[in-house]
């Protein structure tokens, strides 16, 4: 019993290893960032203008429109 449940690891490991060696050595079809970038949508558009009032400094540039506008609210006295 031992013999066989070795013998069905190390297959195991053996035909998992293949199937990663095959995935790494595809190339993608279409590559990242080259061409035509999406537009963002009117409430994107409204988001990031929100964004920008309520964060003019640019603190919290790195995080998407909605989360920055939340982050910047009240950091510098703007709460409504």
């Amino acid at each position: 019993m031992r013999t066989l449940l070795a013998i069905v690891i190390v297959l195991g490991g053996v035909i998992g290893a293949d199937a990663t060696a095959d995935a790494a050595g595809k190339r993608p079809t279409k590559q990242q960032g080259h061409g035509p970038q999406p537009r963002p949508d009117a409430k994107e558009q409204v988001e990031c203008a929100g964004a920008r009032h309520e964060d003019p400094t640019g603190s919290f540039a790195g995080y998407p429109c909605w989360a920055r506008e939340s982050f910047a609210r009240g950091s510098q006295g703007n709460r409504q």
